[in-house]
């Protein structure tokens, strides 16, 4: 799977929702994000925001709606899971990035070990932005 392998938005989510028991942390979201586009998703501490990105990489199991990755919609086939997980990288909050890192070390860890990628092609993302200076003790 890559990229241009089927046309239409790298992230489609319709009318998810999540509940953790009788709490409805989702409800009935909706989002399409771009190839190439980049966005912001911003809410107070306990909004949904790692919840929705968590569903997104099935990390989360969402309990309705629809989401569709790459062309590929995310449902009970494990086959369509690895796939978007090898796509879909994700960096999680400080407390689990590797402190003795800067943040874009870290970002590079996934392409040099998973895809055997050197240092140089893995700093070099296609669509990512980093900033050198920033580290995971100075956010």
């Amino acid at each position: 799977m890559n990229s241009t392998q089927s046309p239409g938005p790298a992230v489609r989510i319709e009318n998810l929702d999540k509940y953790y028991g009788t709490f409805h942390a989702l409800r009935k979201i909706n989002l399409s994000v771009q190839r190439g586009e980049r966005i912001v998703i911003c809410g107070p501490s306990g909004s949904g925001k790692s919840t929705m990105i968590r569903c997104i990489n099935r990390l989360e199991q969402h309990n309705g709606g629809r989401i569709t990755v790459l062309g590929t919609e995310l449902n009970d086939d494990v086959a369509n899971i690895d796939g978007i997980r090898r796509e879909v990288g994700m960096v999680f909050q400080h407390f689990n990035l590797f402190p003795h890192m800067s943040v874009l070390e870290n970002c590079m860890i996934a392409p040099m070990i998973v895809r055997k990628k050197p240092r140089a092609e893995a700093r070099r993302r296609p669509g990512a932005i980093w900033k050198k200076s920033a580290s995971p003790s100075r956010r």
